[in-house]
């Protein structure tokens, strides 16, 4: 799938079932098979139909908006806790920082594929981050400072949770159901019924079918905001936890350098 088609994914199915609901519509006018006159309760039907999909667009979107900051969150917390190991190298150089920032990379490269790929990537590299803490210990580490490495284990453990949660549960599963039920009925409704002029009606049909459906295709996609690489450009990118990936590459690169 080219890139250009991925931006427009969901406009496209959208035009394509809107397209789909002309020729049937045309063919209930010609064989005189709709049997529901327009009245003024068509316009609550559609207005309340939008409504509802409105209100579950912008609850589904709070989740969305929460994973767009979890891998900044996540990046920005092992570069940190490597900075913090760094200096504490200095002075405890009996520390094995190269063993601890491969470790790192190990849990950025893991998260990143674990979250379009299976939910329990990385769990198990945050949890064997416990042998780099023993290691510090060893060293002389004083407890503080291995305590606060901890904290940020802790936290990387957290949002690794926060996603696996929001890829596997869909918000009030009940409201889907609602919502799609909505669609059916209202394209189905404006199916049976008489609208005159016609051609202008069968342009109405086809613009609240697409945007009904454009709604509709868009919750459901923004629910599950992580899928594979490259299926669409509306998930949430992770060019952050790559960026951190080859800063601690390229730190490694230096320390090696170095006599």
């Amino acid at each position: 799938m080219s890139k250009k088609i991925r931006v427009y994914r969901i406009f496209l199915w959208a035009i394509l079932i809107a397209s789909s609901v002309l020729p049937v519509k045309y063919a209930m006018h010609y064989f005189g098979l709709e049997f529901i006159e327009q009245t003024s309760l068509h316009n609550s039907v559609v207005s309340s139909g939008i409504f509802v999909l409105g209100f579950v667009l912008s609850a589904t979107i709070a989740d969305y908006k929460e994973s767009e900051r979890i891998p900044a969150e996540f990046a920005s917390n092992i570069e940190d806790m490597y900075n913090d190991a760094k200096q504490t190298h200095k002075a405890y150089p009996k520390f094995d920082l190269d063993n601890f920032r491969k470790s790192l990379i190990d849990v950025l490269g893991t998260f990143r594929e674990g979250t379009r790929i299976n939910r329990k990537g990385a769990r198990r590299e945050i949890a064997d981050l416990q042998a780099c803490f023993a290691d510090m210990e060893q060293a002389g580490v004083p407890p503080n400072f291995v305590v606060k490495l901890k904290t940020q284990q802790t936290q990387l453990m957290k949002n690794l949770f926060r996603v696996n949660y929001i890829q596997k549960i869909q918000f009030i599963p009940s409201a889907f159901f609602l919502i799609k039920t909505i669609v059916i009925f209202i394209i189905g409704l404006l199916i049976c019924t008489n609208i005159e002029p016609f051609y202008g009606g069968l342009f109405i049909v086809s613009a609240i079918t697409f945007i009904m459906t454009y709604m509709l295709i868009l919750i459901h996609h923004i629910s599950t905001p992580f899928h594979a690489a490259g299926k669409t450009k509306d998930d949430v990118s992770l060019f952050l936890l790559k960026e951190a990936k080859a800063y601690l590459v390229s730190e490694g690169k230096v320390a090696n350098q170095q006599p």
